[in-house]
């Protein structure tokens, strides 16, 4: 098939485009001037409310026409780098065969900082524990050799027995406590130990360890954490880093003078997650609903490591090493063994679209010796193949016209391609029988119907008709043939279907020929029928218990004028219903005395049949014309095509393999 030429209105856009960009420009200057002119006024008490407003409207005039512009520079860009066939397949093999990686290397990575984060989370909470149970044992200690720890030079330690048990609040002196508080403005670290004693108030000794710098670096010396605690601001106006949490601001003060370089720093190489605490009043011993401790952990992987897995961390790290290695190179040789086996796939698409596209200019030049020479491995060697037959044929035909035996027995060559053009097949759907019959007047008819198989519960047909006879309706048929079948596989709809095959036909045909066609699709999965008609006869529908009925849809042929309006009809598909479509070269077959054979005896016959299979009514439908036409030869060409559905539904539900239904 030839390809259609644009029409001569496309310097229209280009126009266009250069009116949009004199009234950026315009809007850009308008915004200048409106600034200058602000400027200009200030000071005076002249009003500039006017060239406000001006200006803002420019801004939008100006943002919405950029915006435009990039979308007519992308969609430029786009069309001329996926323009050929090898450009889009490498595109869509980026898409669908490495984005997935990347995506799943996304997810990967978050997952595990999240669980790093948790990890991270439950070592620091481990390790305040362990700071509260030495402070335990450090308490108890004291209690009975009066020794103190000499960790940390902050420690606090309060004995109800000496002055400092004073400072102590109430109910520390009641209890042993080990935990949090929050007193003034400092998390602390809480342990009280009580020593019972006979006949008087027990002993109480508490010792408190402040969260603060001493026992941070304590923590990153022994872990290797680096933590960062949030604390009240006071009056003193300090540096801070104010970070919200759950609708609070936590302030770290300007003693981390380097907070802001330290986050920057550890982003991509460490953990850097967050701990919110819960802590108890140290006047009260009462939960503490006004504070809460918001504790900044920045953690290296190494000391999460060593924390989980102890002084064994190297051999279970590098067995996990050894693992995830084998892991990896297994699937990048499944990866690369498949993208090496779509390099090939798209190398020989490309290859075959190329040479095809070749082969499509030298036929519009006129040059019909053009072979692809392509092997028919598959269905790109197949169109090409056929594409040679074609240009073969139509060169052989147009060289020997002059000689009359020499383009009879070409002009049968045609008409064998033109019978390989139609299906020999039917639907590829179990629950779905079908019959179909051609019969031309001359070599090559005019006639045509096809079989398409949309999806696994869609599929269509079409059959049309051609006006006059010979070579150049055989063309017009092959011509909508491959126009169909390319439009049906580009999934295009009934309308823009309809409207292009009607500007091909009026393009490509004289004034005075014009083709009938008849296209339906049948959703088998939801029992629908959409038919839409230009000029074709009516089809048929038999339904059990019912008399038979067309589908009427009126409109006019293709190729009678440059643009009509098809209509599209939907009727519900029963089981057992079935569909006849004929030619009008059926309804028109006439008699020795000129009498056709009509539409009154097509309807009794279809009324009275009673073997509804696709096979019987089609012979029912020859039989009663031959018998009706008796020795006169046929005016028109002859084309018959039944479908039937039986237990379509289950058929569908039950996704069995497909099963074949032949066309005669």
């Amino acid at each position: 098939m030839l390809p259609l030429r644009p029409t001569t209105s496309a310097p229209e856009p280009k126009r266009r485009g250069g009116r949009l960009f004199l009234v950026w420009l315009v809007g850009c200057l308008v915004i200048i001037g409106a600034e200058f002119g602000r400027r200009a006024l200030r000071g005076t008490h002249f009003p500039t409310g006017v060239l406000t407003f001006t200006e803002f409207l420019a801004w939008l005039v100006v943002i919405a026409l950029t915006l435009y512009g990039f979308a007519v520079a992308i969609r430029w860009l786009m069309r001329a780098l996926f323009w050929r066939v090898g450009r889009r397949l490498f595109l869509s093999y980026l898409l669908i065969g490495m984005m997935p990686f990347f995506l799943f290397a996304i997810l990967l990575l978050t997952i595990g900082y999240m669980i790093a984060g948790v990890m991270s989370h439950a070592a620091l909470r481990g390790e305040r524990q362990a700071s509260l149970g030495q402070m335990e044992s450090a308490a108890l200690e004291y209690g009975l050799t009066e020794k103190k720890p000499a960790e940390l030079a902050t420690l606090e330690i309060y004995d109800t027995d000496a002055v400092s048990g004073t400072k102590l609040p109430d109910w520390l002196k009641e209890t042993t406590f080990s935990g949090m508080a929050w007193r003034d403005g400092q998390p602390l670290l809480v342990a009280s130990r009580q020593f019972p004693r006979a006949g008087a108030q027990p002993r109480t000794v508490v010792f408190v360890q402040p969260i603060d710098k001493a026992w941070i670096g304590q923590l990153q010396e022994r872990a290797g954490m680096i933590i960062r605690v949030g604390r009240e601001s006071d009056s003193t106006p300090k540096r801070k880093v104010n970070v919200n949490v759950e609708g609070s601001n936590v302030d770290f003060n300007a003693d981390d003078s380097d907070m802001e370089d330290l986050i920057v720093n550890s982003i991509g190489r460490k953990i850097i997650w967050g701990d919110l605490t819960s802590l108890n009043d140290w006047k009260s011993g009462h939960s503490d609903d006004e504070h809460q401790l918001f504790t900044l952990i920045i953690n290296p992987v190494s000391s999460l490591i060593q924390f989980y897995f102890g002084a064994r961390s190297d051999q279970y790290v590098r067995i996990l090493f050894n693992v995830i290695t084998s892991l990896a190179v297994m699937l990048l040789f499944i990866y690369m063994m498949a993208a090496l086996f779509a390099a090939v796939l798209i190398y020989s698409i490309t290859r075959a679209v190329n040479r095809i596209e070749k082969g499509t200019k030298a036929v519009e030049r006129g040059d019909f010796s053009y072979r692809i020479g392509m092997k028919p491995h598959n269905q790109l060697g197949e169109m090409a193949q056929s594409f040679d037959r074609m240009t073969e044929s139509i060169a052989t035909l147009l060289t020997n016209v002059a000689e009359k035996e020499r383009l009879q027995s070409e002009i049968e060559i045609a008409a064998t391609i033109q019978r390989n053009l139609l299906p020999k097949e039917g639907p590829q759907f179990r629950g779905v029988s079908f019959s179909a019959h051609f019969e031309p007047t001359a070599s090559i008819g005019g006639d045509y119907y096809d079989v398409f198989n949309l999806d696994k519960a869609k599929l269509a047909v079409a059959i049309g008709d051609v006006s006059g006879h010979g070579l150049s309706t055989g063309l017009v048929m092959a011509m909508v043939k491959a126009a169909i079948t390319t439009l049906v596989e580009e999934g295009a709809d009934e309308e823009s279907l309809f409207e292009r095959l009607n500007a091909l036909v009026h393009g490509s045909t004289e004034k005075r020929a014009f083709m009938t066609l008849a296209f339906t699709t049948f959703d088998l999965d939801r029992g629908i029928i959409r038919h839409t008609n230009a000029g074709h006869l009516y089809p048929y529908m038999l339904r059990k218990g019912q008399p038979p009925t067309s589908i009427e849809l009126p409109s006019l042929p293709l190729g009678v004028r440059s643009k009509i309006r098809t209509r599209t009809v939907e009727v519900n598909l029963e089981e057992g219903d079935t569909l006849v479509y004929l030619s009008d070269g059926i309804i028109e077959a006439q008699n020795e005395h000129g009498d056709p054979f009509g539409f009154e005896q097509l309807e009794t016959l279809l009324k009275q049949a009673e073997d509804t299979s696709p096979h019987a009514i089609r012979d029912a439908i020859l039989e009663a014309v031959a018998r009706h036409s008796g020795a006169r030869p046929a005016d028109d060409d002859r084309t018959v095509m039944v479908l039937r559905f039986d237990q379509f539904r289950t058929a569908v539900t039950a996704a069995p393999e497909l099963t074949e239904a032949t066309a005669v």
